[in-house]
């Protein structure tokens, strides 16, 4: 683990860089172990590439042209094996019917190899937040985690629930499943919660609305969200490094009750991460423009390790849950939404 004194001095400088409204980019990992920010100024963008393509903030520090002439895309998967993930599952499924956690969400990294370099896929990827590290991952989020407008209102979008678009009554589907509302309600209470230890006068401005991405191979998945808001008052600028990391890691990504689900989490991921941890994969990255801040939740990430590509996906998992289902799902966010 690294030193407390990581996490203050960047809460510090994130402090300092709002109060003089210069803008920056800050990246934190799931574990908190190795947070970074940069105002834009000084960023390098050798190193580090991100565009945030939502209607709120509008940035990218890259060249979309890059990339056009390639091949046909190709991505083959080389899953880890059902028996890994299902020693992983009966370990969170244990934990849930103890009581010890309502909403466990688990992850696991898949082999894959792929004709296009990393840093093409990044090109060439459409998502409303994306990033790249040089040698390290790309991520093509559709996740907000949160923004936070000039006037101090501050909302989030948890998503929770995945279903091909192909489905025969899709939207009807998902939206009548008992088990995916128990668990986006469960995740959308844990935000409420999560957004009032910053922000008062918190509710929900929308709650189980769809969205639709669309994968490299034509279809579309279905995502439900919600949309959980607070105020934070007009000096939120002033500790807005504080207000960023009291709501990590992040609510959709990791369960409820949160500290013990953090716990589950560590111990079952030991079977699905060769690494025995996430790293910056589910943290959080996002930009200050100097007026208002704009995050995503780090899914929807490819990693370069010493081995090769790793894709990392996961879902959330309760009492009602089923191991083959949960990986059936696990596999279906493998994908790289092509432009």
């Amino acid at each position: 683990m690294q030193k407390p004194n990581r996490n203050q001095d960047v809460i510090e400088k994130m402090n300092e860089f709002g109060k003089s409204q210069t803008p920056f980019l800050f990246i934190v990992d799931f574990e908190m172990e190795a947070p970074t920010v940069i105002p834009l100024y000084d960023l390098d963008s050798q190193e580090v590439l991100y565009a945030m393509n939502d209607n709120f903030i509008s940035y990218q520090n890259f060249n979309t042209k890059a990339y056009q002439d390639l091949p046909k895309l190709e991505i083959v998967k080389t899953p880890i094996a059902f028996s890994t993930f299902k020693s992983a599952f009966d370990e969170v499924l244990s934990n849930l019917k103890k009581g010890n956690s309502f909403l466990t969400n688990l992850t696991a990294e898949t082999k894959i190899t792929s004709n296009w370099p990393l840093e093409a896929l990044f090109h060439r990827c459409k998502s409303k937040y994306k990033l790249f590290l040089k040698d390290k991952f790309i991520c093509f989020s559709p996740e907000t985690f949160v923004q936070i407008r000039e006037s101090g209102k501050i909302s989030s979008f948890p998503m929770k629930g995945t279903i091909n678009a192909e489905i025969e009554g899709a939207e009807e589907l998902i939206l009548a499943d008992a088990k995916e509302k128990y668990e986006h309600t469960t995740i959308v209470d844990l935000i409420r919660n999560d957004i009032s230890r910053v922000a008062h006068k918190v509710w929900v401005e929308r709650f189980r609305y769809i969205e639709r991405i669309k994968k490299e191979d034509g279809l579309e998945l279905l995502q439900v969200s919600s949309e959980v808001c607070g105020e934070l008052g007009d000096s939120w600028r002033e500790r807005v490094g504080e207000i960023v990391f009291k709501l990590l890691p992040a609510g959709s990504i990791s369960g409820a009750p949160k500290p013990k689900t953090l716990e589950i989490i560590k111990e079952a991921e030991k079977a699905t991460f060769k690494s025995g941890k996430r790293g910056y994969y589910t943290g959080v990255f996002g930009v200050f423009d100097g007026e208002k801040l704009d995050s995503a939740v780090m899914i929807r990430f490819i990693e370069q390790t010493s081995k090769g590509l790793v894709f990392k996906s996961g879902g959330g998992i309760t009492s009602r849950s089923k191991a083959e289902n949960e990986y059936e799902e696990l596999l279906s966010k493998i994908y790289v939404p092509i432009l």
